[in-house]
């Protein structure tokens, strides 16, 4: 099976995965089957562990089920969960097959073990003494990029740069978790200038940004596969 999700979901979870540690973190995926068999994920959940633990997650009960009453009124199915890996790679664990008593359920897990986090999706199934797993073919879908942003939306003008990052080491969905983390940083207005890689970073962090509300001011091609991305932090 094929399952869908947009990058604006991934980098969701893997904040919130990050927040959680060391503990895993863990929520729903809700969306449709669709009639090309594709499972499409519209969208996550991220909801509480009550365990408290990096080796296993239980779903704290009343959120599941107020996250089963939002799909039914967004008219979308539950269609699985997710979890993290804090340490290990991403794939079922023995605990975690054992869990996984839904046949029909995706079973996402985010590993953060190494530098750049890593999502798999899993079908499990079988007889909790011998479970099959077979991994699902997982399409990260892209949202806007910088290239589809309204000319009017971007203010080129003169401005004082208040603090500047280089992201080009790492990748995304962690471009925008530091850019992020940046940003809370600073004081309403101020200004930050982000150094940043051309293809997904520049295609996906300006998207994220806006989305968070603040003001993509400018983008500068340095022409050697980098740009300077300038955004006004808007709100604490």
């Amino acid at each position: 099976m094929k399952i869908t999700i947009r990058r604006s979901d991934l980098i969701r979870i893997t904040e919130y995965a990050i927040s959680q540690q060391p503990d895993e973190a863990c929520g729903l995926i809700g969306g449709v089957d669709r009639e090309d068999g594709v499972r499409e994920i519209r969208k996550v959940y991220l909801l509480t562990n009550t365990d408290h633990t990096n080796e296993h997650f239980t779903i704290d009960p009343r959120e599941q089920l107020a996250s089963i009453r939002d799909m039914r009124a967004e008219g979308i199915s539950p269609l699985g969960n997710w979890h993290s890996h804090p340490e290990t790679p991403s794939r079922p664990s023995e605990e975690d097959k054992r869990m996984a008593n839904d046949s029909r359920a995706s079973y996402l897990i985010l590993s953060l073990a190494a530098k750049d986090p890593v999502l798999n999706a899993f079908h499990v199934e079988g007889a909790p003494e011998a479970r099959s797993v077979r991994k699902e073919e997982l399409i990260i879908l892209e949202d806007v990029g910088f290239e589809e942003l309204n000319a009017e939306d971007i203010e080129v003008a003169d401005f004082t740069v208040t603090d500047t990052i280089d992201i080009t080491d790492v990748t995304c969905p962690i471009t925008f978790v530091k850019t992020k983390v940046a940003l809370e940083e600073l004081d309403d207005g101020d200004i930050l200038q982000v150094h940043i890689n051309d293809g997904e970073p520049i295609q996906n962090v300006p998207r994220s940004v806006k989305e968070e509300g603040h003001e993509v001011l400018r983008i500068d091609n340095n022409e050697d596969g980098t740009f300077e991305l300038f955004i006004r932090k808007v709100g604490d």
